[in-house]
């Protein structure tokens, strides 16, 4: 109870809530074992080993099964992929803010943890009698959130957490000690509440003050695009101001990649000469196209990214606190030290306004250095290129293609959906989740902007998905004259952006409801390519429907929600699975415990073991299954009174507790104490046992054989009898 009401504690620092059932399956499986081995056995080691094994069977069952023997002995390869998974753990816990995503590296590292707290507090509650020190186990798990600022730590939380531990510090006394233990428990509240006052809070606030968290942009911005727009509370990322009034995307980075598995930047080239004052000329861009100029200023909040978020094209930036670098080849901001968090700064950029005749009459010169823009990988599913042609037929410039493409997402024919893909199991990017996208019409950003894209460079232009931020929410109120956007995870977005010589790289908006379509993509103004929308494809081959490879999804900082080998998180049902598997096992192993416990005595007994160590100790614990009511300063004969007594002894049942009496006790004073035969003594104490069990209530007897107390207490009288 102490372990499932302190790991409920990091509800405040982590999202969502099913990572509580894998990891409590794990600290059940831990206490079971051990619980287990410590009814079987005498060894003091066995409980701790015993644990220790559960709980190196359940992490490999979990995280890598595949390369482990029969599913829960780990190999040298598992062991690899522990390693992989620690390393992913932290990286992604360096990277993320408040509440963090749970991913497959960062849940190991939790279920890693939990287990070997689990064992320690075992050994030191039950093993070694001390249930007071089990609070420092409880600490280190309580304490997780506070290190991340005091208002992540949850009181109700903690006070259920040590009330709990009062529970387990008071079963483990003899006698009670109801002062002592309610002293202890107002000891560690003071220390709990005031503890998160003195420990460093990391900062997570925003533009708007709100202590919720912020946005990750890390190694892959691509990395929870979903999971952020499935979030139900939108985080405020940042606020902008521009001088023209009118909203405006910003940008964080570019994918072109496009032959990878899992999409992500290519690694930034910093050169230090690239200052932020002064951009270099954006490619591509004619002085015959019309282009105004806009100021923007931004106030970044808690926006954990490498990269920094601006306008397209931006000349110049100014104000910011670190260094930063633009590269050349996307205009894209980096800093090899610091993350955007908190910078305020003032970007001036371009908005180009190309005409539809300057499009249309765009020459298809593609520069050398521009080839990459055109890359695609071997084995394509051929359902991308069948429908970019079939929606592109009628379009006789590679404008009126990017337009026909536009509209094929755009006109009813593709739903936006931000739930839909995560069920289906395509949330992410990949050539096989393009084609699945394509068949299933249901996706949001990510899936529209990737498929436009691929399905540009199939008709031979250059293409690139850009991520960042859609313009966000106007604010209700101007100062000065000024209007203020923000921008939330709710705005985070993708769109496709293509390259046309003599004009540069050009947005398009493909995403139905979402952002706006920019006016020279506009099929409503005039001299823009009117397309027709063509009819629903022929089902797709075999290789265009398959499912997409688990590494296509984003999860872990190296791109996908794996577990380092390339096998896929376990789904959230199956945690459920096994999570209901570990607590049923739990509900039963002191029932089973108890009969392996009973045979086990019996046989040691039989085979001439002390009674006082077997036999008395047998008796002492069924009678406390059954209710009998035992003093705790009882001799041994004195609890043979109580025995007989409730168990209406007759004469021949009293001669059995006396000659298993006589023999205890003469066991007190000398270890080789003479007497009857082993198995005469096991007969005297199984007819004693089956006369307590016949006389109890079926109440009493129903308790002993499902959840036997004696398996959760200290019983009284057993230290006299040894």
């Amino acid at each position: 109870m102490s372990f499932a009401i302190a790991i409920a504690g990091l509800h405040t620092v982590l999202s969502g809530f099913d990572w509580w059932f894998p990891i409590m399956g794990i600290a059940f499986a831990t206490l079971a074992a051990a619980a287990i081995a410590r009814g079987t056995t005498s060894r003091p080691w066995a409980p701790a080993l015993a644990g220790f094994l559960a709980a190196g069977g359940m992490l490999t069952a979990m995280f890598a099964a595949r390369s482990a023997y029969l599913v829960v002995i780990p190999s040298f390869a598992s062991l690899a992929t522990f390693g992989d998974l620690a390393r992913a753990g932290v990286q992604s816990i360096s990277e993320q803010s408040v509440p963090a995503s749970v991913t497959a590296g960062i849940l190991f590292l939790l279920c890693l943890g939990v287990a070997s707290t689990a064992v320690v507090a075992d050994l030191v509650a039950v093993s070694w009698r001390r249930p007071a020190l089990a609070a420092i186990t409880l600490a280190v798990i309580l304490g997780i959130p506070a290190t991340t600022g005091v208002l992540h730590s949850d009181v109700f939380v903690l006070l259920l957490a040590i009330v709990a531990w009062l529970v387990l510090l008071r079963a483990g006394e003899p006698f009670p000690q109801t002062a002592r233990s309610f002293g202890l428990g107002a000891v560690a509240v003071i220390v709990a509440v005031l503890a998160p006052l003195a420990l460093p809070a990391i900062d997570d606030s925003d533009a708007d003050s709100n202590a919720m968290g912020g946005y990750l942009a890390g190694v892959n911005p691509v990395l929870r695009l979903g999971d952020d727009l499935r979030t139900t509370v939108p985080r405020t990322i940042l606020t902008y101001s521009t001088s023209s009034n009118e909203p405006t995307y910003l940008r964080l980075v570019s994918l072109q990649n496009f032959a990878a598995e899992s999409w992500r930047p290519d690694k930034p080239v910093i050169d230090r000469e690239n200052r932020p004052e002064n951009v270099g000329p954006p490619p591509g861009l004619a002085a015959a196209v019309r282009v105004t100029d806009e100021t923007t200023e931004v106030d970044v909040g808690n926006l954990a990214s490498p990269w920094l978020p601006v306008p397209y094209p931006v000349m110049s930036v100014d104000g910011l606190a670190g260094d930063w670098f633009w590269n050349a080849a996307d205009l894209t901001f980096t800093s090899p030290e610091r993350l955007a968090r908190g910078e305020e700064f003032t970007a001036r950029s371009l908005v180009v306004e190309p005409t539809p005749a300057q499009l249309s009459a765009a020459g298809r010169v593609i520069p050398d250095d521009f080839n990459q823009y055109l890359v695609l990988p071997t084995g394509i599913p051929p359902i991308i290129g069948t429908e970019a042609r079939a929606v592109t037929a009628s379009a006789t410039t590679d404008y009126g293609k990017a337009v026909a493409l536009q509209s094929f997402f755009r006109d009813g024919l593709f739903e936006y959906s931000e739930t839909a893909p995560g069920e289906n199991g395509y949330d992410g990017t990949g050539m096989e989740v393009v084609a699945q996208f394509l068949q299933a019409r249901s996706g949001y950003c990510i899936h529209f902007a990737s498929a436009m894209a691929v399905m540009a460079r199939t008709l031979g232009i250059p293409s690139r998905v850009a991520v960042g931020f859609l313009p966000g929410q106007k604010q209700p109120a101007a100062v000065d004259g000024v209007t203020r956007y923000r921008v939330t995870t709710r705005d985070v977005h993708s769109w496709p952006e293509l390259y046309f010589e003599g004009i540069g790289w050009v947005r398009f908006e493909p995403t139905p409801g979402r952002g706006f379509v920019p006016s020279y993509a506009d099929e409503r103004t005039p001299g823009v390519p009117i397309t027709q929308t063509p009819g629903p494809t022929p089902a797709p081959t075999a290789s265009a429907t398959n499912a997409p490879n688990p590494s296509d999804a984003p999860g872990t900082a190296g791109g996908s929600e794996t577990n380092g080998s390339g096998q896929p998180a376990i789904a959230v049902w199956l945690w459920f699975a096994l999570c209901g598997i570990a607590i049923l096992a739990l509900l039963v192993s002191p029932a089973i415990v108890r009969v392996f416990q009973r045979r086990i005595r019996m046989a040691k007994l039989v085979r001439g073991s002390p009674i006082a160590e077997t036999g008395w100790r047998e008796i002492l614990h069924s009678a406390d299954d059954l209710g009998v009511a035992i003093s705790a300063t009882a001799t041994p004969r004195e609890v043979a009174g109580t025995i007989s007594a409730s168990a209406r002894l007759d004469d021949r049942g009293n001669a059995a507790l006396e000659a298993v009496l006589e023999r205890v006790e003469g066991e007190s004073f000398a270890r080789n104490f003479g007497g009857r035969s082993g198995s005469d003594v096991a007969e005297s104490v199984a007819w004693l046992l089956r006369s307590l069990r016949r006389s109890a209530r079926p109440r009493a007897r129903i308790i002993a054989a499902l959840v036997p107390p004696s398996m959760w207490r200290r019983v009284r009288g057993i230290s006299r009898s040894e």
